[in-house]
C-alpha cells in the first residue's frame, strides 16, 4: 500500500472511530471539536512513527493491513501436540544418550514419558517421576511447570551447552505450554484504537472500561496520552472487545486493553497495566500472563528467535528503566507498583538490550499542534491562535499548516507562508524553503523526505530524477546502470532478441553481445550440420 493510501486509510479509521465513540453518549462536546487538521496530522505522524513496528508486524500471517493490526485468534493457536513434544524431547536428549548405562538410558526413556503422555495413570506418573528424580533429584516438584521440570532435567544431564539446545528447548516449551484460545486478541498500531483505548464516559449502555484516557472527557489531563502513545515509535495497544463480530465495538466497547512497548530487534518488551471492565490489575494476573505469552510468541516468531524470555516486575527492578518521552502527557502507569507492569528480556539480547522512551507529545484536537496535557492547546481554549512563525494572532481559518526547518508541523499566516514556505508537488504539503530541492527534469520543488524516498541520480548524466523515470541498462563495459529515460533513449538501444537495453557502442545488427554470440554459434552449428549431410 502506497504512503498516501495508508495515511488516507488511517484518516478514515479515525473518523469512523470518532463516530462510533460518540454513538451511544450525549457527552460529545469534545468530539465535536475534533478538526480535520487534527485527523490528518495524527494519521501522518502515526504512519511515520510506527514504520519500524509496522514492518515487523507485516511479516505475520495474521496481519490485517486495513485494520493496521494483528488479529490473534483460535486459528493462530492450538492445544499441545504431544507427538511433537516427544520428538523434541528426544532430539534434545539424543546427544548424551549413548553415554549412559542401560539402566540410565531406560530412566531417560521413562522420564520423557512424563512430558508427552498427558493421561498417565497415578502409577505410571509415579514411575516417571521416580525416573526423573533418579536422573535429576532437584528437577521435579509438585506444581512446578512442566517446561521448567524438563529444563532442570536437561541441566542435570549436561545438554544445555549443546549448540542447538536453546533453539530446540524454546520449541519444546512453546509446545508444552500452548493452548487454543477462544477469543480474538487485537494487537494494533491503528491511531483510531489509541484514541479510543478507554471507552466513552456516559455511555447509555452502561459505562465500562472508562478511565482518565476516555477521549470524550476533559475531567483529567491524562487523555493527552491517547495521541502521545499513537505518535511514539514503540508503543502498540493490545485489546479484546465485547463482540468481535460487531466492528464498532473495536472503538466503543473494549473489555480489556493494555499498552505494550517494543523496539524491533531489541528483545526488551514492556507490558503495562491491564485495564478491564472489572477494574483490572489486581484480579487479572492470569489473563495478563496469557496476553503476554501470545505477544512474546508472535514477536519471537517474526524475528526468528527462540521464544525464551525472562520476565519480572518492572517496578524497582534495578535493571531496566524506561522513561516517558519529551512532552508525554499520558498516565505513566508502568511506573507504579500497584499496577503490576511486567518487563521481559529475550535470551538472545539479555546482555545488550537497549532502553527506549515511551510516549511523546499529544495533539490539540482543534489545531493539531503539539501539547503536553489535555486535549486542547492554550490558544484553542480561546477563539484565536497565533502564527507559529511571526507570533501574531489570527482566527483559526486564517492559518495554514506547514512543516518548519525541523520537519515539525506548525501553523502560519498567509504572509509567513508566502515568504518562507514552498509547496512540495510530491506530498502536496508546504515546507520550509531551506529544506526544498528543485528538480530540473520535472520542473518542481520537493521536500527532503520526498527527495529521499522518490528521487535518485541518473548514473549517466548525474541529474536528479524521479525513481519512476529510472531504467535499468548495460553500459559499454557490460555493467548494469540505472539511468534516466532521456539518457536511455540517447545512448542505449534495445536488443531485438532479449529486449534489454545496451549501450549503442556494443550493439551489432540489433543484437547485444550475448545474443549476437548465441546467434553466431547457432549459425555455425547449422553450417556444421549441412557439411555433415553433404559428406554422407
Amino acid at each position: 500500500m502506497e504512503v498516501k493510501e495508508k495515511i488516507a486509510l488511517a484518516e478514515e479509521n479515525i473518523r469512523q472511530a470518532l463516530a462510533d465513540y460518540g454513538r451511544y453518549t450525549t457527552q460529545t462536546e469534545v468530539l465535536d471539536d475534533v478538526s480535520e487538521c487534527f485527523i490528518t496530522k495524527l494519521a501522518r505522524d502515526n504512519y511515520y512513527a510506527k514504520q519500524e513496528l509496522r514492518e515487523l508486524f507485516r511479516k505475520s500471517p495474521v496481519w490485517d493491513e486495513k485494520l493496521d493490526a494483528l488479529i490473534i485468534n483460535g486459528t493462530r493457536t492450538h492445544e499441545p501436540d504431544y507427538d511433537r513434544i516427544k520428538n523434541l524431547a528426544k532430539q534434545i536428549l539424543e546427544d548424551p544418550m549413548h553415554n549412559w548405562t542401560e539402566k540410565q538410558y531406560c530412566n531417560i526413556q521413562e522420564a520423557i514419558r512424563f512430558f508427552y503422555i498427558p493421561d498417565l495413570t497415578d502409577e505410571e506418573k509415579a514411575k516417571s517421576i521416580e525416573a526423573i528424580n533418579a536422573l535429576a533429584p532437584k528437577a521435579y516438584a509438585d506444581g512446578k511447570k512442566l517446561s521448567r521440570v524438563f529444563r532442570a532435567l536437561c541441566v542435570a544431564l549436561g545438554v544445555t551447552e549443546n549448540k542447538n539446545f536453546n533453539y530446540l528447548y524454546a520449541q519444546f516449551a512453546d509446545e508444552i505450554t500452548s493452548h487454543k484460545i477462544d477469543f480474538k486478541l487485537f494487537v494494533s498500531l491503528n491511531p483510531a484504537h489509541f484514541i479510543t483505548m478507554s471507552n466513552p464516559k456516559n455511555d447509555e449502555r452502561g459505562c465500562t472500561l472508562t478511565s482518565c484516557h476516555s477521549f470524550n472527557s476533559t475531567e483529567y489531563s491524562y487523555n493527552n496520552g491517547c495521541t502521545g502513545y499513537a505518535r511514539d515509535n514503540y508503543t502498540f495497544i493490545v485489546f479484546t472487545v465485547l463482540d468481535p463480530t460487531n466492528v464498532e465495538t473495536l472503538n466503543n466497547r473494549k473489555n480489556m486493553r493494555q499498552i505494550f512497548c517494543y523496539k524491533p530487534g531489541n528483545g526488551l518488551l514492556l507490558q503495562s497495566r491491564l485495564y478491564n471492565d472489572a477494574g483490572g490489575t489486581h484480579r487479572a494476573f492470569a489473563e495478563s500472563k496469557i496476553y503476554r505469552d501470545l505477544i512474546q510468541r508472535e514477536i519471537s516468531a517474526l524475528e526468528e528467535q527462540p521464544n525464551l524470555w525472562k520476565t519480572f516486575k518492572y517496578y524497582d527492578n534495578g535493571k531496566v528503566n524506561l522513561y516517558s518521552g519529551c512532552g508525554f502527557g499520558g498516565y505513566e502507569d508502568w511506573k507504579y507498583q500497584d499496577f503490576a507492569a511486567m518487563v521481559s528480556i529475550r535470551n538472545d539480547r539479555k546482555d545488550d538490550f537497549e532502553e527506549f522512551q515511551i510516549g511523546t507529545y499529544g495533539l490539540c484536537i482543534k489545531c493539531g499542534c503539539e501539547i503536553s496535557e489535555g486535549l486542547y492547546c492554550y490558544h484553542c481554549k480561546d477563539s484565536t491562535t497565533c502564527c507559529d512563525c511571526c507570533g501574531e494572532y489570527y482566527d483559526e481559518d486564517e492559518l495554514h499548516y506547514v512543516y518548519d526547518e525541523n520537519g515539525d508541523e506548525i501553523r502560519v499566516c498567509d504572509d509567513c507562508s508566502d515568504r518562507y514556505y514552498v509547496y512540495c508537488d510530491e506530498c502536496e504539503s508546504y515546507h520550509y524553503y531551506g529544506n526544498m530541492s528543485y528538480v530540473q527534469n520535472d520542473e518542481c520543488y520537493v521536500c527532503q523526505n520526498c527527495l529521499d524516498h522518490y528521487y535518485t541520480y541518473c548514473e549517466r548524466c548525474d541529474e536528479l530524477v524521479h525513481i519512476d523515470s529510472i531504467m535499468e541498462v548495460y553500459n559499454e563495459y557490460g555493467d548494469e546502470e540505472h539511468v534516466c529515460v532521456n539518457c536511455a533513449h540517447h545512448y542505449y538501444r534495445e536488443c531485438e532478441h532479449c529486449n534489454r537495453m545496451f549501450h549503442e557502442d556494443v550493439m551489432q545488427d540489433g543484437l547485444c553481445p550475448d545474443c549476437l554470440s548465441d546467434a553466431e554459434r547457432a549459425k555455425e552449428d547449422e553450417e556444421t550440420v549441412k557439411e555433415e549431410i553433404v559428406y554422407e
